[in-house]
């Protein structure tokens, strides 16, 4: 009876909207207990462009964080086992004469400059291409994302009760706070700001996992939840920040592709040279994901008199009961009336 639920109205389903940005930080963790397990990474280093690791630019309620690159380059020829071939027309810009060797199953593959001109084309008669991979390739690691900054401004709404609130408490957070702050569990609950670092730390406590996280790229998940009660003062209806993992751990478990990864690929001639050529890239990355959740509660009357109504029947419940146990399960011989 008297729960919150005997009293109040419930708004489950806010609405909300979510802005990240990142920025590196003007100092680096030294302090932090899993910086050991990253040998490779020394925060004297000259800073890497952010924006450059940002990819894709724009997304809705998230962030990808890129920590690994693999390029692989590959140039479109011809393919033919047996001889020699040239394909040539004056009209077309395709004129290569080439001998290569496929080792996979030959097959029509027409790059996008090349689509409208064969479009119409049958099977038999497009080219047979193969892309054929170079000996360069090249990859890179970017540790400087470990010092990383996300700053998350979120705005939620409960349209039933008709509350509208964002992470920026008033009151809570001035600007002199935000500049100087770094989210913390306990010492600071509310800041917007959070350190790649930090998020690892509470998220993963095997010393194993960290630097597969770079290595493989890992989907995170940052939870922002509201749980008010409008009967009390609002200072006191702030969001609470819950982090996790949501890929497969450990990764040698997965028997799939572990971590987050995309592939992505652009097209260029060389000078001088008719044949194209692609720079094939494989991106790991850190793919933080926001979600906003909530509950918040008011007084009700209706809600009110409700509960007390039902309260106030269990007693003729209890009466019934009563009655059907003495009508069937009491043996009435065995009872004497003093008269």
């Amino acid at each position: 009876m008297c729960q919150r639920s005997s009293y109040q109205i419930f708004d489950r389903s806010p609405i909300s909207a979510v802005t990240i940005k990142v920025k590196p930080s003007s100092d680096c963790s030294k302090n932090s207990s899993i910086m050991r397990f990253f040998p490779n990474y020394h925060c004297e280093q000259s800073l890497y462009d952010v924006n450059d690791f940002i990819i894709p630019a724009t997304e809705n309620s998230a962030v990808s964080i890129t920590t690994r690159v693999i390029e692989i380059e590959h140039v479109l020829r011809l393919c033919d086992t047996t001889a020699r071939r040239k394909h040539s027309n004056k009209y077309s810009s395709f004129n290569i004469t080439s001998i290569h060797e496929c080792y996979e199953q030959k097959r029509c593959l027409l790059p996008p400059l090349y689509r409208y001109e064969y479009e119409n084309e049958k099977i038999i008669k497009k080219p047979q291409l193969c892309w054929f991979k170079l000996p360069t390739a090249a990859s890179k690691r970017n540790y400087r994302a470990l010092n990383y900054i996300l700053f998350i401004k979120h705005f939620v709404e409960f349209p039933q009760l008709g509350l509208i609130r964002d992470n920026l408490v008033a009151n809570k957070i001035k600007p002199k706070y935000i500049d100087t702050c770094e989210y913390h569990p306990k010492y600071h609950p509310l800041c917007p700001k959070f350190r790649i670092l930090k998020i690892l730390e509470m998220i993963e406590t095997n010393p194993e996992e960290y630097e597969a996280m770079f290595f493989y790229g890992s989907l995170i998940e940052i939870k922002i939840n509201w749980k008010c009660n409008l009967d009390r003062r609002l200072e006191y209806c702030q969001p609470h920040y819950e982090f996790q993992r949501l890929d497969i751990q450990p990764y040698r478990e997965n028997p799939y592709d572990p971590g987050s990864n995309f592939l992505t690929s652009r097209y260029y001639f060389r000078p001088n040279e008719s044949a194209l050529h692609r720079i094939h890239t494989k991106i790991y990355n850190l793919h933080i994901i926001v979600s906003v959740t909530g509950e918040v509660g008011r007084f009700d009357l209706f809600q009110t008199t409700t509960s007390i109504g039902s309260f106030l029947g269990i007693f003729g419940t209890g009466t019934i009961v009563c009655d059907f146990v003495a009508a069937f399960f009491t043996n009435f011989k065995n009872l004497k009336y003093d008269i």
